[in-house]
């Protein structure tokens, strides 16, 4: 498959952080843009938050750039609260006595974010082995209600997660695991008639049509071999034939870039004229 050269991620960077008028933070940002202002929040875990990856091609920045110039009169904000190793039921109810017994969404939802309009909600992983389908659908269920709850009106958007390629990263068994767990998060989105984003079936049909080279290198090898994380395919060569090079689920650039490309169709396709405020229509 061809490889994308440092010129071109460059060239990327670059247009990202130019396009637009919208804008994005961290988990530990606070939205602004006035009271006028969309606010798109990310939920989800390290592959929703890829801090491993430059801030400027993180899921929020690239989806903000698309969202920009197809709604040029609307000001958009996207704040990420996604967090590695995060899962729902960590997320709402574990407490730890040196962050005073409150919950991440306290501290990082609540207490950060005071508005939100569209919620994009990516968990499974980490959920996935800690609790059976059901508790999963539970606890999926029960993050629904709260931040509806906390934000009234909030348009709620689900999103299955990853497919990995069955050939270089992991097997076909594997993929078939995602997917029982993601068919949980599809059955709460027709049960609830929430938009769906199919991140599994796009990512799929990308492999499957050659665009296999979707996710970073194995940390531990990488790690041995030259003492830090490798994201992209900048080692490939020197490590060709190395068993398990290829084996890691986390996303790179291309897959960020893919499922931020997946998002953008869903939203506009259910809102093709202007994103809703919180409450409408």
């Amino acid at each position: 498959m061809p490889r994308v050269g440092r010129a071109v991620l460059l060239a990327i960077l670059l247009l990202v952080a130019l396009l637009g008028p919208s804008c994005s933070h961290a988990p530990g940002g606070s939205p602004a843009g006035g009271p006028d202002a969309i606010v798109v929040a990310h939920f989800g875990d390290s592959t929703c938050s890829t801090d491993y990856l430059p801030a400027p091609i993180h899921i929020d920045r690239v989806l903000n750039a698309r969202l920009a110039e197809h709604y040029p009169a609307q000001r958009i904000v996207d704040v990420n609260v996604c967090k590695s190793g995060d899962y729902v039921f960590r997320l709402l109810h574990e407490r730890r006595p040196w962050l005073f017994f409150r919950t991440r969404y306290e501290r990082e939802v609540r207490g950060r974010v005071p508005h939100i309009d569209v919620a994009l909600i990516r968990y499974g992983h980490n959920d996935r082995g800690r609790f059976t389908h059901e508790e999963f659908r539970r606890q999926l269920e029960e993050l629904c209600d709260r931040l509806q709850r906390d934000y009234p009106g909030v348009h709620l958007v689900l999103e299955t997660n990853s497919y990995i390629d069955p050939v270089h990263n992991a097997s076909d068994r594997m993929n078939e695991e995602y997917d029982r767990v993601w068919e949980v998060v599809r059955r709460v989105a027709r049960e609830r008639r929430y938009p769906l984003v199919e991140v599994f079936a796009r990512l799929k049909r990308e492999v499957q049509a050659g665009n296999w080279d979707l996710c970073i290198r194995n940390d531990e090898l990488a790690e041995k071999r030259f003492g830090r994380q490798i994201v992209d395919d900048s080692k490939d060569g020197e490590m060709a034939g190395a068993a398990d090079w290829f084996r890691n689920p986390h996303p790179n650039f291309r897959a960020v870039t893919i499922t931020a490309d997946e998002e953008f169709r869903t939203l506009t396709a259910t809102w093709p004229d202007r994103l809703p405020k919180a409450g409408e229509g």
